[in-house]
């Protein structure tokens, strides 16, 4: 039996493996399924449809990491390729993911083929650690040979962080009473359509399935979040700006942080949300466009 709990999951990005510490995962991939008709004018009676597949989707996947506490080149690898390209183009990677025991025989792993993030969002609150969600796609999923992987050895205690200190700097303004933060990566993947007439012909079982191999980066989008309590002074309440920074510091200290995304340029806008206590929201994003995004983000 395979449990959840009990999966290792790694990363292999150019020929080098990296041990993702995760929460949570997911994954699976459908296949596409024609219903010919079968009624004609000699079977009149063949009233159910048949069925053509031939085709798969892209595979669907979700991670769900802690942020280390310290430097870890391995659990952040994912957050890496997530952020960086270059011009209109992201890297891609493949996942394995062993929910085997050394008792099993044989023993295999999952793996996903030419993985590419789609979306990436952090969780900020002050005595929590920060969480770190990724949802992607990619080609194919198959089993693979335990034997045929080599990973190597990693650090299975690492230390997440739990940051004691949030800084947050809207237009030049660090923000007083902040409750939470949430900020928020979109990449518009479009996979190229991977099959011919002439392809399908010739499938005739799962083993001549068409996957998809190639995809487009469409557009991507940064925005996000951010809670503070009304306190005496609030000269944003209910306004908005434009051309302005947004900077997102979260860690154990002003000098030592985990997360530093240094936004710009950016737009806001603010609402009042009166409850018991009255908070704000700064609704953000940003409208810049730099040639790797992954610049503007320092992690450890």
């Amino acid at each position: 039996m395979e449990f959840l709990r009990e999966s290792i999951v790694y990363l292999l990005h150019s020929g080098m493996y990296y041990r993702l510490h995760v929460q949570n995962i997911a994954f699976n991939q459908t296949f596409k399924q024609k219903g010919p008709k079968q009624k004609t004018l000699h079977s009149s009676t063949s009233l159910i449809e048949g069925s053509e597949i031939n085709e798969a989707n892209p595979a669907q996947f979700e991670l769900e990491l802690l942020m280390m506490d310290e430097s870890s080149i391995y659990q952040h690898k994912a957050l890496e390729l997530a952020l960086k390209n270059t011009n209109d183009t992201l890297s891609t990677f493949d996942l394995f993911i062993d929910v085997s025991k050394a008792t099993d025989s044989p023993r295999t792993m999952y793996k996903l083929d030419t993985c590419v993030f789609e979306a990436v969002s952090f969780q900020i609150v002050r005595g929590q650690p920060i969480v770190m969600a990724l949802e992607g796609t990619a080609s194919k999923l198959t089993t693979v040979a335990h034997s045929n992987i080599s990973t190597g050895s990693f650090d299975t205690t690492p230390t997440y962080s739990t940051p004691k200190v949030t800084i947050v700097t809207v237009d030049g303004t660090v923000l007083d009473h902040v409750t939470g933060v949430n900020l928020e990566i979109q990449n518009n993947i479009e996979w190229t359509k991977n099959n011919t007439l002439q392809d399908s012909l010739f499938v005739t079982n799962s083993s001549g399935t068409t996957y998809p191999s190639t995809f487009t980066l469409k557009s991507r989008s940064v925005a996000g979040n951010i809670t503070t309590y009304v306190g005496d002074s609030h000269p944003d309440l209910q306004t908005w700006k434009e051309n302005i920074g947004v900077r997102i510091q979260a860690g154990l200290a002003a000098n030592n942080t985990q997360i530093d995304a240094n936004l710009t340029p950016c737009s806001f806008t603010n609402r009042v949300n009166p409850t018991e206590v009255f908070t704000q929201g700064y609704d953000f994003r940003m409208i810049g466009h730099p040639t790797d995004l992954n610049s503007l983000f320092t992690y450890n």
